[in-house]
């Protein structure tokens, strides 16, 4: 069934193009002569680990990769094939030149994809797989994709890491003044921002094809509670 684009990724698309069009002059104040700077771009010390426990696998896929921070730290830490995407041409041209300034072009390849590209990718390809930040800014249905091929192009024993916002309730999302959108979703200026779903309601959306490794909660600098999920899932087996 071909793969049809929904007014809410199109939206998002947009969104995100413009935002990181808008990152790629911040980034000549990064310092790639410093060491192991380039640490500091992952939002957080878990982030950081799982996405330099992936420079061990042969060949990783960082999902919707941004400015490609994971792709960067898997390569940096030993990965010699990392493939970067993401949809919008803004975050790939900012992943690009975060690539490049730390020199590992030999290594990382990234490029602009539309949102079908996943079923073209054949089974079995990555041993590795990192998704932060995408699967619940983008409609259920549109993740409830990506979990699916992700599952098919990942090997049997691959490392998958997903990392995930916080969840909100209605209660506390009307106390801010952000009313949900069908139950659970939270739209800022037309842009969907938050598909808000609890740990369970996740790991339910996973079992089908994968099982929990672990569980991580943890905050961004600056944030008081660990509220955001780092998902570490291994591929299930055929009974």
């Amino acid at each position: 069934m071909p793969y049809t684009v929904s007014a809410d990724e199109q939206t998002l698309i947009h969104f995100w193009d413009k935002t990181f069009s808008s990152s790629v002059k911040d980034q000549s104040s990064m310092d790639p002569k410093e060491p192991d700077s380039y640490r500091s771009l992952a939002p957080s010390d878990q982030l950081f680990q799982a996405a330099a426990s992936l420079g061990l696998r042969k060949k990783v896929l960082d999902y919707g990769c941004g400015s490609a921070w994971a792709a960067l730290i898997a390569a940096k830490s030993g990965c010699m094939d990392v493939t970067a995407v993401d949809p919008a041409g803004g975050a790939v041209d900012a992943a690009r030149s975060v690539i490049a300034l730390y020199g590992v072009k030999q290594q990382v390849n990234a490029f602009q994809i539309s949102p079908d590209w996943l079923y073209t990718v054949p089974d079995c390809t990555y041993d590795g797989f990192i998704c932060s930040n995408v699967l619940d800014v983008i409609p259920p249905e549109s993740a409830q994709e990506i979990i699916t091929q992700a599952a098919r192009i990942v090997t049997d024993d691959a490392d998958v890491f997903i990392g995930l916002n916080y969840c909100m309730s209605p209660e506390a999302a009307a106390a801010k003044g952000m009313p949900l959108s069908e139950g659970n979703r939270l739209y800022l200026d037309g842009v969907l921002r938050l598909v808000s779903r609890t740990d369970d309601e996740w790991a339910s959306l996973f079992a089908p094809w994968f099982s929990v490794k672990t569980l991580e909660h943890f905050a961004w600098p600056g944030e008081k509670e660990a509220r955001r999920r780092l998902f570490h899932l291994r591929k299930k087996q055929p009974a």
